[in-house]
């Protein structure tokens, strides 16, 4: 528990060491190596270029499903694939700051005993049997420690989980390793990922953030450290780090995935919800995620998930052989940074090519959804924030104070009124989807790419659909391309942040950032909308 209010540094640095001393010293990269990379770097081959064997960067080489295939098929054991993996972790978190918890030896131990099950038996346990699966902080694993972004958590009683979440006991049966978790910041409402343990850095680009709240898993996936990854999503926290790192994550409707064992910035609030959700390298491993969990049958165990098993897609409701496309250039309130925009016009010129029917659709009502989902988000106006950092005297960092200005405590009668305001946007947004006749909606899952450390202001691309509640994914689909997207000379700007957002474009800086975009279908639609994610991500980025 805690003690001292005052010697907080000095207990999140020893946090912060015991990370370090579950790397074995064979996997340390060398103080000159690290002493070398300047902010800015790109680092992401650190690991192949210091300790991975060349078997190991071949088995690194591969999405989950092809994975799963070569371990069942007996090409490679868990053990090696395990050993490949937390190797990888170790050194991507010695360079970005990407783990909250490291247990290579835990990993290693369940890898032997699914390889001395596949030798006795000659089969699988699971479609995952051997494959690791990173976690975030928040989702519990038992015997693990959990932080949910602050020390005062870390040092309570919640501070190591006593059971599996719903969601990593559904792929811990299908074989899945864990052997790492990874960081989320302080109230697991940034869209950065920044805590007591410091800040989590992008590998493409070091001077950048990560995204958040899912960040470490983007950073450590990115750094070729991970394979499959559990995130949460209340307001873009899979989709945005996703986008920044160059990989596919997807929201899922909130009750379609189980979210028991789970620890959010305002646990058990219900104006708006969570989802759970993979994060990936490749589109198809969504849908193994996805399918995985949900042949066990999570409603049964846990109250808050829909009985809905996934089914195959019956065709498209508005499009023939392809779904029919919506476009939405901008939100309305914050235009898009050069990148992102150039990203969306080549991906709609390769659709069209491609022989995809696309209309333009205007955003709807943004301005009152950015109002209206920050109102929901901390209806106790910020007291367990305020309360958690003054239990061990830990600050509150300026992008949660950011996120909270204006919260305020909210009784049961407004909230009330709130909650129906919230069902009402929602039924209007239904019937404005409808009269669009599209199937999907393509756009920008932020207003720019990965952005300069500490920077991040502005989520209505991706909380919009938290708050209708619509699944939601994204795909790589460029990088920036600083001699192409230049700065612009803008003299009129939308509102106050897009200043903001447009002023802080330097491509010089943003050099390398992943460009993702973000494809969006009805709520409970979420196969379809994953049908079309894959479709249309091959275009883009064939």
């Amino acid at each position: 528990m805690t003690t001292d209010k005052g010697d907080w540094k000095a207990r999140a640095a020893a946090y912060k060491q015991s990370i370090l001393d579950a790397i074995p010293p064979e996997w340390r990269v060398d103080e000159s190596v690290l002493a070398g990379l300047k902010p800015g770097s790109e680092v992401r081959f650190v690991a192949q270029q210091t300790i991975l064997t060349k078997d190991e960067i071949h088995l690194l080489a591969r999405d989950a499903t092809t994975l799963a295939a070569d371990i069942a098929a007996g090409r490679f054991t868990a053990v090696a694939t395990a050993t490949a993996y937390a190797k990888s972790a170790a050194v991507a978190h010695q360079v970005t700051n990407c783990l909250m918890d490291f247990f290579p030896d835990e990993a290693l131990a369940r890898a032997k005993e699914l390889d001395e099950y596949y030798a006795k038996n000659g089969k699988t346990v699971g479609p995952l049997h051997g494959v690791p699966v990173s976690v975030k902080d928040m989702v519990a694993v038992k015997g693990r420690r959990m932080t949910a972004g602050f020390l005062a958590i870390a040092e309570g009683p919640y501070g190591v989980s006593a059971d599996d979440a719903t969601l990593v006991a559904a792929l811990r049966a299908a074989g899945a390793v864990f052997y790492c978790k990874t960081t989320n910041p302080q109230a697991i409402m940034h869209l950065e990922t920044d805590s007591f343990l410091g800040p989590t850095t992008n590998p493409l680009n070091t001077a950048l953030t990560c995204g958040g709240s899912s960040g470490g898993e983007a950073a450590l996936m990115a750094a070729g450290a991970a394979v499959l990854g559990i995130g949460t999503d209340i307001g873009g926290s899979i989709r945005n780090p996703c986008a920044n790192c160059g990989l596919y994550g997807f929201k899922p409707t909130a009750a379609r995935l189980p979210r028991g064992g789970m620890m959010g910035g305002m646990p058990h609030q219900e104006s708006i919800v969570g989802a759970t959700g993979p994060q990936t390298v490749s589109a198809r491993d969504m849908r193994l995620f996805i399918e995985t969990v949900l042949a066990s049958e999570p409603w049964r165990i846990d109250p808050g998930c829909v009985g809905m098993p996934w089914k195959q897609t019956q065709g498209w409701r508005y499009g023939g052989a392809k779904p029919r496309v919506g476009v939405m250039w901008d939100d309305g309130l914050v235009s898009l940074q050069p990148p992102m925009k150039r990203a969306l016009r080549e991906a709609v010129d390769k659709l069209k090519a491609a022989g995809f029917d696309l209309v333009d659709v205007a955003p709807y009502k943004s301005k009152e959804a950015w109002d209206l989902i920050n109102t929901l988000y901390f209806t106790d106006g910020g007291k367990r924030v305020r309360d958690l950092c003054a239990e061990t005297g830990e600050p509150i960092l300026p992008l949660t104070q950011w996120v909270m200005q204006g919260a305020r405590e909210i009784d049961a009668t407004e909230l009330r009124e709130l909650v129906k305001t919230r069902d009402g946007f929602r039924a209007a947004y239904n019937q404005y989807w409808n009269e669009q006749k599209i199937d999907v909606l393509l756009c920008a899952p932020g207003y720019g790419t990965a952005q300069p450390l500490g920077t991040t202001k502005y989520w209505n691309y991706t909380s919009f659909f938290n708050l209708v509640d619509y699944p939601a994914g994204v795909f790589p689909a460029s990088v920036v391309k600083p001699e192409e997207d230049r700065k612009e000379e803008k003299k009129a700007f939308i509102t106050d942040m897009d200043r903001y957002c447009s002023e802080i474009y330097d491509p010089k800086v943003f050099w390398n950032a992943p460009v993702g975009l973000q494809v969006v279908g009805q709520r409970w639609d979420d196969e379809a909308t994953l049908e079309a994610l894959t479709l249309i991500s091959k275009v883009v980025t064939a």
